[in-house]
């Protein structure tokens, strides 16, 4: 009996152990079976297959921002400063994958600065070539308020296209084709999956809610802005835009939306001076030739005075003036036929002259030389003139 109770003892201890009581009757693998061999080993559970792993992106490929805004930074990293906002839909390049951070081709409105010292800009001011050894772009944009991070390094001889002056020793330029900007991987969508309103079937009866009105604002300013980007830089027009920006960073109540809208306030703003510089550059050549045209004339004409101011001051001269004729002796043989006369048709002196024919002279100014004679009866002088030339015609 106490053999019994020592035995249901040990089997209730098991039992509450949490053994089953199964596991009792089972041999060791190392231990013989019943039968007097080596027990049989359980045979082993089989692991579930691996999912396939996902093909591997074939760089590059086109995508769209799947998040209604998303920060545009210089480098994989959020330390790295935020050059633009872009928002929902809106299409981008991927170039390259790293640490969870997707390279991108550099959009509209962002930039390059390089230094003046290391490019030659060509005479029209569109393009510049490298002329130091190495010279570093800088990624920059209109609102970024850093420029520290290197998008490309060119080399000597490399051309870029000039976007305007920069601060400084600095020239803005288009990114190289090399240069890249960021964003984090989960707010690009690949260009074919499903768009998020396509993906989810709505009931014709059940309307989905409507956005924040100032996010909608957001996206319709962000697409008017992107159709004025398409458009030549002299027909871009961004007072619309600039408006309803402004609208949204004054009404906007979220953080991120009125910081968004401000941002994108100033980027506008730095188009619309950018597009002003393009227009007042491109306009300079014509403007140069309509004042050197003025230049030349004014130039000429002043010439043209001093030679004939030149000729009258000529100390040989002994009288200039308008040469006109003598109305009352014009039919009559008389060897005084001519005179000279200021500009308000006062005689000056009458003429005579058997070496010059006089009447060729009429209308015009000029100074004569030769014998100078008072004539008493008719109160004047006469020159019997030897030479003459004109002044002015």
């Amino acid at each position: 009996m106490r053999r019994t109770r020592l035995v249901f003892g040990c089997l209730m201890s098991i039992a509450l152990a949490g053994l089953p009581l199964a596991a009792l009757a089972q041999p060791s693998p190392a231990e013989p079976s019943a039968l007097g061999g080596p027990a049989a080993a359980l045979p082993a559970a089989t692991p579930a297959p691996a999912p396939p792993a996902p093909p591997a992106p074939t760089y590059p490929y086109t995508g769209y921002i799947s998040a209604d805004l998303v920060n545009v930074r210089s480098g994989p990293a959020l330390y790295y400063y935020a050059l633009l906002t872009m928002s929902k839909n809106v299409p981008v390049t991927v170039e390259a994958e790293q640490d969870g951070w997707l390279a991108l081709r550099a959009p509209e409105g962002i930039y390059g600065l390089v230094r003046k010292s290391d490019v030659t800009i060509d005479a029209a001011g569109a393009s510049a070539t490298v002329s130091a050894p190495r010279a570093r772009v800088y990624t920059s944009s209109a609102t970024a308020k850093r420029h520290w991070c290197v998008m490309a390094t060119l080399t000597q001889g490399d051309t870029v296209q000039v976007r305007g002056p920069g601060e400084g020793d600095f020239i803005k330029v288009a990114p190289p084709e090399s240069a890249r900007v960021w964003v984090v991987d989960q707010y690009v969508a690949a260009t074919g999956s499903t768009e998020p309103s396509q993906r989810t079937t709505v009931p014709t009866d059940i309307q989905p809610p409507k956005d924040e009105p100032l996010v909608e604002a957001f996206k319709e300013a962000e697409k008017d802005l992107m159709a004025q980007l398409a458009k030549d830089v002299p027909d871009r027009d961004f007072d619309n835009v600039a408006a309803t920006f402004k609208e949204i960073a004054e009404k906007a109540e979220k953080a991120y939306l009125k910081n968004s809208a401000q941002r994108r306030l100033a980027y506008v703003a730095a188009l619309a001076e950018q597009k002003a510089e393009y227009v007042r550059v491109t306009s300079l050549p014509d403007k140069l030739d309509e004042r050197l045209a003025d230049i030349k004339t004014d130039w000429a004409g002043k010439q043209a005075e001093t030679q004939r101011d030149q000729r009258l001051l000529k100390s040989d001269f002994i009288a200039t003036g308008f040469l006109a004729t003598m109305e009352s002796l014009e039919d009559v043989d008389y060897p005084i036929k001519f005179k000279l006369v200021d500009q308000n048709n006062r005689p000056l002196v009458v003429l005579k002259s058997s070496a010059h024919d006089l009447s060729k002279y009429v209308g015009k100014v000029v100074g004569v030389r030769g014998t100078k004679t008072f004539l008493r009866e008719w109160r004047i002088y006469l020159v019997t003139v030897d030479d003459v030339e004109v002044v002015e015609e």
